[in-house]
């Protein structure tokens, strides 16, 4: 009789809370706030991003997370922000989404990233439902994002979501984008 596959061992306190999400592949996610003691488990995700990736979601180039900002990352204060991961079965996180709250405008800024080995399989879309869930939540009018103009998948990204965007005229190479979460996000 063959021996039936291991189940992945889960991290040592991992939270296993969140809803579950199975990508157009079927494997198997959930999406859940972040925590603060997926400080390792960030800076593992961290590797596995290219050099490309990092400068285009930090503006500027990082060989590594350190365990400093892992901890302000996996430590979300409510009143001004939201953070969520996409973990897999073992708890290792495999994207990653927040925004933080704009007092001034009604909106919040967001950012989100996947690992690249898994793009293009519906993380950043169902990080995306999550933070825009949230923001309406609370009140919030719109989601917005600064976003390099040569990084064109995140551009499109947007673009399928319904996002429009704008020039920033102070940052030369930058465009923002902006979700009205008064619409209902675009499928696909």
């Amino acid at each position: 009789m063959p021996t039936p596959p291991a189940r992945p061992q889960r991290l040592p306190h991992a939270p296993t809370r969140g809803r579950a999400l199975r990508t157009r592949d079927g494997a198997c996610y959930r999406v859940r706030a972040i925590h603060p003691q997926d400080v390792p488990a960030l800076q593992r995700a961290f590797q596995r991003l290219s050099p490309e990736q990092v400068r285009q979601r930090t503006f500027h180039r990082m060989n590594e997370l350190s365990i400093e900002a892992a901890t302000r990352f996996a430590t979300v204060d409510p009143a001004l922000g939201a953070a969520y991961v996409v973990v897999d079965a073992a708890g290792e996180i495999r994207g990653e989404a927040r925004f933080f709250h704009d007092p001034v405008g009604g909106g919040a800024e967001f950012a989100v990233i996947t690992d690249p080995a898994l793009s293009g399989r519906g993380l950043g879309r169902a990080l995306m439902r999550r933070l825009v869930d949230e923001a309406r939540r609370r009140g919030l009018s719109h989601l917005w994002g600064t976003v390099l103009a040569q990084n064109t998948q995140m551009l499109e990204f947007s673009r399928r979501l319904g996002a429009t965007r704008e020039a920033c005229l102070d940052e030369p190479g930058v465009v923002r984008v902006r979700l009205d979460l008064s619409r209902r996000l675009r499928r696909h």
